[in-house]
């Protein structure tokens, strides 16, 4: 596999996707609770928002932690390995 080579706005520009990620995610989870406050019943739309903002957390702050490191390679022990 060819090495990647990451400059500092390759990282900059995944730690700000990562932080456009985490907007939307709790954009979306504070739209559900206002749903939930005025006795909306659990349709598609309040899944839809449900699912949307845990993956939209989820995504966005493994990348507004990690930035260019989330592409990093790690050893894996031999037991691992494939043969």
């Amino acid at each position: 596999m060819a090495g990647r080579t990451m400059t500092w706005r390759h990282g900059l520009a995944l730690r700000l996707l990562g932080v456009g990620l985490c907007v939307l995610a709790w954009r979306a989870i504070a739209h559900l609770i206002v749903m939930a406050g005025h006795g909306g019943r659990a349709g598609l739309l309040g899944y839809a928002l449900a699912t949307g903002g845990f993956l939209f957390a989820s995504l966005g702050s493994a990348l507004a932690i990690l930035g260019e490191h989330l592409f990093d390679e790690v050893q894996v022990s031999a037991r691992w390995r494939r043969i």
